[in-house]
């Protein structure tokens, strides 16, 4: 590569920046290190192994007061998955539907998504989600519960269901999932790339379906065979509910503000890509005698996903970090854990918020390099 007077200055500036930009961060770390000194408060990550003291309303992890507060964190960290994986997952088929209707011939259709989308846009969030909140707080209480089906009860306390206790075989059916999603996405590219490209793939969900469900459901039956399953529904005793597994309000309330709110930006987002499809696809479907339907799922949308998803990655990556409202109605996720109880209890600050805004960081990476991923291998070509 031959050196020019250009790329030298180049280099020179990207250099200088790069010293200037380091000398300020080792400024500013060395200056908030003298000042901790100077208050006399200890730093490092040592606290984590102590014991948490504090109770933690919901978990998917064995959690108590006796344990440390790193568990505390793993469980915020586990809650703050699980609300943003429901919330995503809702969002994505509520934004699909509402956004399919915004250009639906249908006047009323079309006008009632478009009353959706702008109502929900321009209500704050954290309106959203206090709203809901005391929508569920106003329900009857536990004794006057209402029955939704058998062993299902709502309440002020939340939503009672029944529970299904593994003991111990867990972790064999998560994997079991996990080798299932692999096999299915192995058949199905193998069967694509079989078929010759005529824009209608054969159909294959039945069968992705099958290979999916088939393998952790085989290991529940040696569980079940095993005796190492237990099952409880929730029964009515006094003042509360025995068994099952309750569903606390916050949780709920979270999950839908979260999953009604960000399926407003993406019905916009599916609107506009639909849009941008050629009027000349509808009309050449029209002409092959397909109907409406057909055209619409197997012609233009599949041409719609590719420019959607970088706008839809956005959404996602709000929709994880937007969870950390949770702290508004005291559902112990990640901040409300962590960034707030473990913070005050030990008076660690920056440890915590390091903790926390490196969490979410990985958190987005993840996620952007998934949907990087989807993303390439949906473009146009392949």
């Amino acid at each position: 590569m031959k050196l020019t007077k250009g790329t030298l200055i180049g280099w020179g500036q990207q250099a200088l920046l790069l010293i200037t930009v380091t000398l300020l961060f080792l400024y500013l770390g060395t200056n908030a290190s003298e000042n901790i000194a100077k208050l006399g408060i200890t730093t490092g990550f040592d606290f984590l192994h102590e014991r948490a003291g504090y109770d933690i309303s919901f978990s998917l992890l064995d959690y108590d007061q006796n344990d440390t507060y790193l568990q505390a964190y793993y469980v915020g960290v586990a809650n703050t998955l699980l609300v943003s994986f429901l919330s995503i997952i809702s969002a994505t088929i509520l934004g699909f539907i509402i956004g399919v209707g915004r250009v639906s011939n249908n006047w009323v259709i079309s006008k009632l998504s478009r009353t959706y989308v702008e109502f929900i846009r321009n209500v704050p969030l954290v309106v959203q989600l206090v709203w809901w909140y005391a929508l569920f707080l106003s329900l009857p209480p536990v004794r006057s519960s209402i029955q939704i089906f058998d062993d299902v009860y709502l309440s002020n306390r939340g939503l009672a269901i029944p529970h299904l206790s593994l003991q111990g075989w867990g972790g064999y059916v998560f994997c079991a999932l996990l080798l299932s999603c692999l096999l299915a996405f192995l058949y199905r590219r193998r069967v694509v790339s079989q078929v010759r490209w005529t824009g209608f793939h054969p159909v294959l969900w039945p069968r992705l379906l099958a290979i999916i469900v088939l393998p952790p459901l085989l290991v529940l039956i040696v569980a079940i065979a095993l005796g190492n399953m237990e099952f409880s529904a929730p029964k009515l005793t006094g003042f509360n509910f025995r068994g099952g597994m309750i569903v606390i309000p916050e949780l709920v309330a979270l999950w839908i503000a979260l999953a009604v709110y960000s399926a407003s930006y993406i019905a916009e987002i599916v609107r506009g890509c639909i849009q941008s499809i050629a009027k000349g696809q509808h009309e050449a479907g029209k002409a092959l005698g397909f109907n409406d339907s057909a055209i619409m799922w197997k012609l233009i949308v599949p041409q719609a996903v590719y420019p959607m998803i970088p706008q839809i990655t956005s959404v996602y990556l709000n929709i994880i970090k937007n969870s950390s409202l949770g702290v508004v109605i005291g559902f112990m996720e990640l901040v409300s854990s962590t960034g707030g109880t473990t913070l005050n209890n030990t008076g660690q600050a920056i440890e915590c918020i390091l903790i926390v805004m490196g969490t979410y960081c990985v958190f987005s990476l993840v996620t952007s390099v998934l949907m990087n991923w989807y993303n390439s291998h949906v473009a146009i070509g392949k």
